[in-house]
């Protein structure tokens, strides 16, 4: 490990091997933080956070903090980041508001300068969040995701896997996976073509998705009956399946 003598590091955090702490930042009473991983300067952990190996969190970032929610009480929670994320500068990473939970980030994911998670949020793997975006709590952000910058988001939204949502967005409710919306309010523009193309996905499948969401977007068809259709006219593939799934599952209603 290696710490520069104006960090504070509580006697009960454990630092992995070759761990960095720049000055001035804090790792707070029973914090983890895995091996190879670099703390800027002027970085807060606290909360008993756990960050992963080869993490990296920039100058200013905040993990742990105490929920912003009124009335909170003072809960044993926590803060999990998976290996290989980036945290930029000045985000914030909320604990959880409920006794022994936590807020969760997966694996390689980039939060850029001023993200805001609250509390009980979690996030998928090889997630992307652009710079100066909010997400409420208790959201979802499922593994592939991508949400630009200046997006504000409504608590209990799912933001579905290999989505893509436009900067500037309002989110109010679910973002369907496999596709793109943006606008205020947010619209369903389409399929996510090239974060689909890019994950390798069989260009059939895309073609099945791609006219399953076209059903959805049709003004004559409430969103049961685009379901009815697309369960009729479309192969149903792994992908196909967990579209409706996600879409039957949902409590806030989808953005179409």
């Amino acid at each position: 490990m290696t710490k520069t003598s104006k960090s504070e590091i509580d006697p009960s955090a454990e630092l992995g091997q070759d761990v960095r702490v720049g000055p001035f930042s804090t790792i707070g009473p029973g914090v983890k933080i895995g091996d190879r991983t670099e703390i800027g300067p002027s970085v807060y952990i606290e909360a008993e956070s756990v960050v992963g190996a080869d993490c990296r969190i920039f100058h200013g970032a905040f993990i742990g903090g105490d929920p912003q929610v009124m009335g909170a009480r003072d809960v044993q929670a926590s803060v999990e980041i998976g290996d290989g994320t980036t945290v930029r500068e000045f985000a914030t990473i909320h604990r959880s508001a409920k006794e022994n939970e936590k807020t969760i980030v997966g694996k390689r994911c980039l939060l850029m300068a001023y993200v805001h998670l609250a509390h009980d949020c979690i996030v998928g793997d090889d997630v992307v969040i652009v710079n100066g975006t909010g997400l409420s709590g208790h959201i979802l952000v499922e593994g592939g995701a991508f949400i630009s910058g200046m997006v504000g988001a409504h608590q209990f939204v799912r933001f579905g896997k290999l989505s893509m949502t436009g900067g500037m967005s309002r989110i109010g409710q679910d973002v369907l996976p496999f596709c793109t919306v943006e606008g205020n309010p947010a619209r369903l523009i389409g399929t996510n073509a090239v974060g689909l193309k890019r994950s390798g996905m069989a260009p059939a499948t895309r073609s099945g998705l791609k006219k399953a969401v076209r059903f959805l977007m049709q003004s004559d068809l409430n969103t049961a009956q685009a379901v009815e259709k697309i369960e009729v006219e479309i192969e149903m593939s792994d992908e196909i399946r967990y579209l409706i799934n996600f879409i039957n599952d949902s409590e806030r209603g989808i953005i179409k």
